[in-house]
């Protein structure tokens, strides 16, 4: 596995990484073990986790599974906190408060068993808070020892910016990262957020890199029984991706692999690991077979005009 800086910073991490959305509703404990072990074998590092994940019980998983011989310097933990909630008129709403950060951050450290994680993300854009309460609150972490590096995820670029900027005129603990949705199908981050992120030397850390599974060509004629369109709580995350144009452009993708005597997941990573500032690629597999099929990938560079047409057609 290739290794990479995240964005600016000091922080080495693998660029292929762990995701852990379905542990412990879809991903049994022994699973999850497995995955982990399979990832540092390849040289991996970095493992996402969030206090949401697998209904609340992704964090014991983890926990479990670095309790069971995992050495905690082997792996850096990117952790989203936050609280998520439901308002009087049943939306679902974010806290970024003050409270609702350490909060979480709290539950997660006695949950993984840890007394810091690597870089801790704000999982979403709160914009009741004011700006001042919380990156108080994340350069409090920073010196507390409880994170080494902080970061935004799922923002749009101008509150990405807004926040790089103050910090930066504050003198406080900079931004690392960003952690945002980003493959061939979806594209968003590839405008004003690449360019936020190379003016502040922010790495990315790109979520759903396969569309989940999408981009591996499993749907193109049917939908598997086992897979997630075909699971009632995961449907939403692959629902997106199975209009036309997604389609069309997952036969492109095909193409190219096919041209190259390649998969489209190794093409499609490949293209994803070479776009401005990524640093890390979150692989979310249900299983530890799935994972395995992603870490004996090359992902070797694209040629130069496979890589413009994959830019054109996404």
């Amino acid at each position: 596995m290739k290794h990479t800086f995240l964005g600016s910073t000091g922080l080495r991490m693998g660029n292929l990484g762990l995701g852990t959305l379905t542990w412990g509703r879809d991903t049994e404990a022994t699973e999850a073990a497995q995955m982990v072990a399979a990832l540092l074998d390849h040289g991996g590092t970095t493992i996402d986790i969030s206090p949401v994940y697998g209904e609340g019980l992704a964090l014991e998983v983890l926990g479990s599974v670095l309790d069971g011989g995992v050495d905690r310097s082997d792996v850096i933990i990117v952790a989203h906190v936050g609280d998520f909630y439901h308002d009087d008129e049943g939306s679902v709403r974010f806290n970024g408060g003050r409270s609702a950060l350490l909060d979480s951050l709290h539950h997660t450290l006695e949950k993984l068993g840890t007394t810091y994680v690597d870089v801790l993300h704000v999982g979403a854009s709160d914009p009741r808070v004011g700006l001042d309460e919380q990156m108080d609150t994340l350069a409090e972490a920073v010196r507390s020892g409880a994170t080494r590096y902080i970061g935004l995820a799922n923002h749009p670029a101008w509150k990405v910016a807004r926040t790089a900027q103050y910090l930066t005129d504050m003198r406080m603990p900079a931004l690392g990262s960003v952690g945002m949705e980003y493959s061939v199908l979806q594209r968003r981050p590839a405008g004003d957020l690449t360019a936020v992120a190379q003016e502040f030397g922010l790495g990315i850390i790109a979520q759903a890199p396969l569309a989940g599974g999408v981009l591996m060509g499993k749907y193109r004629h049917t939908i598997p029984a086992t897979s997630r369109a075909a699971t009632e709580h995961l449907s939403a995350t692959v629902d997106p991706y199975l209009t036309d144009k997604p389609r069309r452009t997952v036969e492109a993708i095909v193409k190219a692999a096919d041209g190259l005597a390649r998969t489209p997941a190794d093409v499609s990573l490949a293209w994803l690991l070479s776009q401005p500032q990524v640093s890390c690629a979150l692989i979310g597999a249900r299983t530890h077979a799935q994972f395995d099929q992603v870490l004996s990938l090359d992902i070797t560079d694209l040629p130069d005009p496979v890589n413009r047409v994959i830019t054109e057609i996404a």
